[in-house]
């Protein structure tokens, strides 16, 4: 029955089950997912909103069996008697469908988060990188090695707790900001993030080694990339900027050794 109600859904919301692979060299895609344990975080999170909400849900009912006591109270001490029935169904009914709409919301709140970690997608070729997330409001975004600046990890303290990290992704365009500028700036297509994947710094150090063959290779900005969360000093140099520095070094010493001529 849950996986009929979830196929219905996805044929409904037209979801597509798999992305393509982005741009890159044949056999050189690699797929990741987000973790069961990232799930069940969600779950967690799922369950403790509806007990939360079931325990709004029982206290509105204590107030409003009160206040229909109270109703029917004075409604009987009142001319109009025969008021009190009517009064008292009324309370009832809107208690009523208070515990329908709880009950109805369950599976319509739970399947998404189900079909959100089951339908996302996590892609890596030799030249970009595609993540594919969402199931009412699908998304699908592609960065290409030449554009990122900067890849980290990044872990809250339930996250720790679980064993799964956020591997965050950002392309030239997308600089740090704070608050809502933060949000807009995701949502601007600059900032990727591999969500609730395990092994994040495996990963991470995937994304470092192709975008380094990119650097090597004389593609994007040799001084773009970076990733501040683990190191702060800088690589080796590209063999483009050892010859450069040859020419310049072999153009000195031409210049100082003609002075040396000129020179009485």
């Amino acid at each position: 029955m849950l996986e009929r109600t979830k196929a219905i859904m996805v044929r409904l919301l037209a979801v597509p089950p798999e992305p393509s692979l982005p741009a890159g060299s044949a056999g050189t895609a690699r797929v990741f997912r987000a973790s069961r344990r990232y799930l069940n975080l969600k779950l967690l999170r799922w369950a403790a909103g509806q007990a939360a909400t079931l325990m709004g849900l029982v206290v509105a009912l204590a107030v409003f069996d009160f206040a229909a006591f109270g109703a029917e109270l004075a409604v009987s001490r009142l001319p109009f008697r025969g008021l009190a029935p009517i009064a008292l169904a009324v309370f009832e009914w809107i208690e009523a469908w208070g515990v329908i709409a709880f009950v109805v919301q369950l599976p319509l709140t739970l399947l998404p988060i189900i079909l959100d970690w089951e339908l996302r997608w996590y892609i890596v070729t030799d030249r970009s990188l595609r993540i594919r997330e969402g199931v009412w409001k699908a998304s699908e975004m592609t960065m290409t090695f030449a554009n990122v600046q900067e890849v980290s990890i990044h872990q809250g303290p339930l996250e720790r707790l679980f064993g799964v990290a956020d591997v965050r992704v950002r392309s030239a365009g997308g600089g740090a900001a704070a608050g809502n500028d933060r949000e807009k700036e995701e949502k601007s297509g600059h900032i990727g993030y591999f969500r609730g994947v395990d092994g994040a710094p495996a990963i991470r150090d995937l994304i470092l080694e192709r975008l380094k063959r990119q650097r090597d290779a004389g593609i994007g900005d040799v001084d773009a990339v970076h990733e501040p969360s683990t190191s702060s000093g800088h690589g080796p140099p590209s063999p483009e900027t050892l010859e450069a520095a040859r020419e310049v070094l072999a153009e000195a010493r031409a210049l100082h050794r003609s002075l040396e001529l000129e020179s009485p």
